[in-house]
C-alpha cells in the first residue's frame, strides 16, 4: 500500500540546503560510481546503449551510486520498450482493422502512454528532467575554467 503525502527528502540533500533540523539521520548510502549493468540487460541492444548513454550523463552529475544498477536497468527497459511501441505505431497506424471490417485504436497507442509516464516518472527520480534538475543537490561546485577567471572571483 503506498503512503500518502510527498516523499522524504534525503538528509544529506537536507543538510546541503541548510534545511535540515535536529542531529542527522542515518540512512543508508551507496558510493558514487557507475553500478555494474545486469545480465538481463545484456540481450536488448537499445536498453544496452541507453544504459551507456544514461551512466556517462549520471556519473557526470554526480548522483550515480553504485546502488542505483537496478533502478536505472528498469530506465532502460522501459525505453527500450517505449521505442518498440512507437515503431510499432508508426508501421500499423494510429487504428488498427478487425477481423469483422470495423477499425479500433492500436493496442500499441495505449500502451505507448504508459511506457511514457513510467519513463518520465524515471527520468525525474535521476534528476534527468528540468524541473527535477532544479531540486537536485551535488556536491559538485563550479570551478573556474582560467586564470583571469580565477583572478576575478576571488577578487570581486
Amino acid at each position: 500500500m503506498a503512503k500518502a503525502g510527498r516523499r522524504p527528502k534525503p538528509t544529506a540533500l537536507k543538510i546541503l540546503d541548510g534545511t535540515q533540523r535536529g542531529p542527522a539521520k542515518r540512512e543508508p548510502s551507496a558510493p558514487v560510481g557507475i553500478p555494474p549493468m545486469p545480465e538481463r540487460l545484456k540481450v536488448d541492444q537499445v536498453a544496452t546503449d541507453k544504459w551507456g548513454e544514461l551512466s556517462a550523463i549520471l556519473h557526470g552529475m554526480g548522483v550515480l551510486t553504485t546502488g542505483d544498477g537496478e533502478a536505472l536497468a528498469t530506465l532502460c527497459e522501459v525505453h527500450s520498450a517505449e521505442q518498440s511501441c512507437l515503431l510499432a505505431l508508426r508501421a500499423g497506424g494510429a487504428t488498427i482493422h478487425t477481423d469483422l471490417g470495423g477499425v479500433k485504436p492500436n493496442p500499441a497507442g495505449s500502451l505507448y502512454r504508459s511506457l511514457v509516464a513510467m519513463k518520465a516518472n524515471l527520468l525525474s527520480e535521476f534528476g534527468l528532467t528540468p524541473s527535477s534538475r532544479t531540486k537536485l543537490a551535488t556536491a559538485q561546485t563550479d570551478k573556474p575554467h582560467d586564470d583571469l577567471e580565477a583572478f576575478f572571483a576571488s577578487h570581486g
